[in-house]
């Protein structure tokens, strides 16, 4: 079968350094005040800033992580390098024989922890294609490295807000990230 190129549209963009730069300039000046509101940002521009930006939040053996937002959940794929998880559980069997590299997709809701996190609740994990059982998505996220206050639940990941940021919440399709308490009122009465 040939391929077909795809037509390059806003919503096909590829995470990029271009686009990590652009969306950290949209953030500074939501920290200075510069925007009113909040700031809106789509599935392309977070993994762009994941990949590009902020080294150290992304485990090293986890490879071109994207994020997708959608109907208010927030879903995570990526590729592992599986020997360096060596804590793993053995997921061989469940998924088979394991290749060197496995896709992990996580779907899960972004909900408030404490001043400084959130925590995404993993509330699906798929590896390799294969839903994993939901009482296994501890232990895997263990095995990934997940880290945490004891208040973190299990199946959660912890994820840390961007310094002057008091709100991150997912909206439809959109990551909103509020700067100051009083927007998170203005939003809720416009019935976000």
């Amino acid at each position: 079968g040939l391929r077909v190129p795809m037509g390059k549209s806003g919503s096909d963009a590829k995470p990029s350094v271009a686009i990590s730069d652009l969306t950290l300039d949209r953030f500074e000046k939501l920290r200075w005040g510069e925007l009113s509101g909040g700031l809106e940002l789509s599935g392309v521009e977070v993994s762009s800033v994941a990949r590009y930006a902020v080294p150290g939040i992304i485990p090293s053996g986890i490879i071109e992580p994207t994020v997708e937002l959608e109907e208010g959940q927030l879903r995570l794929s990526a590729l592992a390098v599986i020997d360096q998880f060596p804590g793993l559980p053995s997921i061989d069997e469940i998924v088979g024989l394991l290749p060197d590299t496995i896709t992990i997709e996580m779907q899960g809701s972004i909900v408030p922890l404490n001043r400084d996190h959130v925590s995404l609740i993993v509330e699906k994990l798929w590896m390799a294609k294969i839903p994993i059982p939901s009482r296994l998505i501890p232990s895997i996220l263990t095995g990934l490295g997940r880290r945490g206050a004891r208040s973190l639940p299990r199946d959660a990941l912890l994820i840390p807000k961007p310094p002057g940021i008091q709100s991150v919440l997912v909206s439809g399709g959109s990551l909103i990230l509020l700067a100051n308490p009083q927007t998170k009122e203005t939003l809720l009465d416009r019935g976000y």
